[in-house]
């Protein structure tokens, strides 16, 4: 089912993977690269989906009354992490998709928790903790519920950290010194315990993901109050370049396992769709 995504004047050529009239978002590549991973509201509240590369046989995971969200694969075995409001706070859970049973990450912290990552090493996972909506730090902890650790703690929002290939980092947003709601871009070495700033406060910057070499980040950013586009730089933040021109937003990249394509999430007709964009394939 896949269909040709609204046309650019620049960049590279796109498919749009996923066409109906509810939201699709949060898409990845499992490591072989031949199924993709998402969340969608398409059943009337938010649940776990995979289709083929080509956004064939969309099929649901888990049947459930719950917002099961932000699915997130496990590099090295079949099993999915997400999170889910099922026991009232939310949640970090584990769906292992050859026995089809659920196991909850048991965290000793009584908020929300969210935005679960795999570290490379498929043993530990990175996720955000809410003190409050204004005060979201970053933690760490195995799957099975050891090593709990804090990474980054201040009194900002911290949303969203990804391990970086190699696992000795972690990339993510916030609005850290910043004024109003700008976001920017923050990796911090795991092993030296040091920060640094991708990205400028005049950008509104979100969403980073590594690439599976390590040598780039894609993102996206709102400059000078336009939509979000989708941006390629460094992972030292040099050479940014811009990589989608569309007049709509686009949100949350993710690359291929070879790092020849991007999925994003792209508005189109008021809800979110799955596109890729071709790397090697430019207009």
């Amino acid at each position: 089912m896949s269909h040709c995504c609204i046309a650019q004047t620049n960049g590279y050529k796109e498919v749009q993977l996923t066409d109906n009239t509810f939201d699709n978002r949060y898409a990845s590549y499992n490591k072989s690269g031949d199924l993709i991973l998402f969340e969608s509201n398409r059943d009337g509240h938010w649940q776990i989906y995979t289709m083929d590369v080509n956004g064939n046989h969309q099929k649901r995971l888990i049947n459930s009354i719950y917002n099961d969200r932000r699915p997130a694969w496990n590099p090295l075995k079949n099993i999915v992490l997400f999170e889910s409001d099922r026991s009232g706070t939310n949640e970090l859970y584990k769906l292992y998709l050859d026995t089809n049973t659920i196991q909850k990450i048991p965290i000793s912290l009584n908020g929300n928790k969210s935005f679960g990552q795999f570290a490379p090493n498929g043993v530990d996972v990175v996720f955000n903790y809410e003190n409050t909506s204004e005060d979201i730090d970053i933690y760490s902890i195995t799957h099975n519920g050891k090593r709990q650790k804090m990474l980054v703690d201040d009194t900002y929002k911290k949303l969203r950290p990804i391990f970086s290939p190699k696992g000795n980092s972690i990339v993510y947003f916030t609005n850290k010194n910043n004024t109003g709601d700008t976001d920017v871009i923050y990796v911090y070495n795991l092993f030296l315990k040091e920060k640094n700033k991708l990205t400028y406060f005049k950008d509104q910057s979100q969403h980073p993901a590594y690439s599976n070499n390590g040598r780039r980040i894609a993102y996206s950013t709102s400059y000078k109050d336009e939509q979000p586009e989708i941006y390629i730089m460094d992972s030292d933040g040099d050479n940014k370049k811009r990589i989608t021109f569309n007049d709509t937003e686009d949100i949350l990249p993710h690359w291929s396992p070879k790092d020849i394509n991007i999925l994003v999430s792209r508005l189109i007709n008021n809800n979110y769709q799955i596109c890729k964009i071709l790397l090697k394939e430019p207009l």
